[in-house]
């Protein structure tokens, strides 16, 4: 009878031993996974995009060449003004920030675009395949041209041609220097940080030709009659806005803002109010 009961003992307690021992099994269990949810570490969030930050911080910084009338420039209170000041503080103003202008020189201003000393170039740029290499390129906002310009009195030079062993002046990075030096047959051709050289040197006779932008060309027609004019014009060429490559969304949102003033009227606007004339890209 003792043993009898003796035996049914060990039987409880083996039992109750298992019992303990499968619950501690599983409480073992729930705590790792418990613990393996919390070691978790949260999914990344995306990075802002250029457009997003440019919202947060409530500024456009803008590159330009600040002495390249009619596009941009500085009156005589130092102001800026211009066509791509006009057409840039609009765009600011749609996408609901305030808009800083950084004067940049023109031979590196695509260096500091993609260094991000600013967000985007507004500054007349000319869309070429070398350029499209290093930036993307809005839609075009204004259809213009390179022109040769000389003195008033000069009536020996009317084509590229002729310009075979003269002395031509342009400024350094810009669309003209790529036209001139396609052009053969030129002696020297001397690059400028900034037009007004290069118009200067023209006037005292270092040189005999400038190549330069038609826009530019007509400003100082008209701020200088009869001691300039256009001898021919050379090619045709088209200005936008230029984007860092990765910029997809801040291209689309100024693509989408530029056929919107289209459309509505601006973009012309501001043509006539700089230019006397619709200029406007289609």
């Amino acid at each position: 009878m003792k043993k009898s009961k003796l035996a049914m003992a060990l039987v409880l307690v083996l039992g109750l031993a298992i019992l303990i021992g499968g619950c501690g099994g599983e409480s073992a269990t729930d705590n790792s996974t418990n613990g393996d949810q919390g070691s978790e570490e949260p999914a990344a969030s995306e990075p802002a995009g250029a457009l997003q930050a440019i919202k947060d911080k409530g500024v456009l910084v803008v590159g330009l060449d600040d002495s390249y009338p009619p596009m941009g420039y500085r009156d005589d209170k130092n102001q800026l003004i211009g066509f791509d000041i006009d057409m840039g503080e609009e765009i600011g103003k749609r996408i609901g920030v305030k808009v800083e202008w950084q004067p940049t020189d023109w031979d590196g201003v695509i260096a500091s675009l993609q260094s991000k000393k600013f967000d985007i170039i507004i500054s007349g740029m000319t869309v070429t395949p070398k350029r499209q290499e290093a930036v993307n390129f809005t839609d075009a906002y204004v259809t213009a041209g390179v022109v040769m310009l000389v003195k008033e009195e000069n009536n020996t030079l009317e084509k590229p041609e002729d310009l075979v062993g003269k002395a031509v002046g342009t400024q350094g990075g810009s669309s003209g220097e790529q036209v001139a030096k396609k052009i053969e047959g030129i002696k020297d051709l001397k690059l400028y940080k900034q037009f007004p050289e290069a118009l200067a040197d023209l006037e005292i006779g270092r040189t005999e030709a400038v190549i330069v932008d038609v826009t530019v060309a007509a400003h100082y027609l008209a701020q200088r009659p009869g001691v300039y004019k256009i001898a021919c014009p050379v090619n045709e060429e088209l200005f936008a806005i230029a984007v860092r490559k990765e910029d997809t969304d801040l291209l689309d949102e100024l693509n989408r803002i530029i056929r919107e003033m289209k459309s509505d009227g601006t973009m012309e606007e501001i043509s006539m109010k700089w230019f006397g004339e619709n200029v406007i890209a289609e």
